[in-house]
């Protein structure tokens, strides 16, 4: 009898933790809101307390919004902590690839990495740090072509021309136009959130 008091007792305690261990995905949404009115209104600081307390939970979201709370996490980290920026950005564009505004402010963290990766090769040169700074600088303009794709912007286009001539790519900076023609096409200015 004891054995199945005890035994009664442990399925109990177990169905009372794993209740506790569930998300509430109302919740967790209802604080995706709640970070959406803090960007809306500006409160950085109020935002970030949000988004940290929605991170551990980001799969009770639904899909489109989970996109956007990355977009959110990108804006967030950009100044502050562009390589953070940087990851979160990179699965926003993994999931909606059309959305230009994303591949703006990725194009210029792999920029501001390119100008960094340029003061190693001048102190160290060697075949690595060269390796690394071209592909950063091809990352960037990549970015940088999608965003003026979609939305034509005259310091974005001095920064690719400039990119293309200090990687000394006269056929990449003479394919820019046609480039630019064929990323113009499902431009997406706005995340969807549901």
């Amino acid at each position: 009898m004891l054995k199945k008091v005890m035994f009664c007792v442990a399925i109990l305690m177990c169905s009372i933790f794993a209740k506790a261990q569930t998300v509430d995905s109302a919740a967790v949404f209802d604080s995706y809101l709640d970070l959406n009115m803090a960007m809306f209104e500006g409160n950085t600081d109020n935002a970030e307390r949000v988004a940290e307390q929605i991170m551990a939970d980001t799969a009770a979201l639904p899909p489109k919004a989970r996109i956007n709370y990355y977009n959110i996490l990108g804006k967030l980290y950009e100044e502050r902590q562009p390589a953070e920026a940087k990851v979160y950005y990179e699965r926003v564009v993994a999931h909606v690839p059309n959305f230009y505004v994303a591949h703006l402010a990725l194009g210029y963290i792999y920029v501001k990495e390119a100008e960094d990766n340029e003061k190693k090769v001048k102190a160290n040169s060697t075949t690595d740090t060269r390796w690394a700074h071209i592909a950063t600088v091809k990352k960037a303009i990549a970015h940088l072509e999608k965003a003026q794709a979609c939305d034509p912007n005259e310091d974005t286009m001095n920064t690719i021309t400039s990119l293309y001539k200090k990687m000394n790519d006269a056929a990449g900076l003479a394919g820019v136009k046609a480039s630019l023609g064929a990323l113009s096409k499902n431009c997406v200015d706005l995340l969807e959130t549901q």
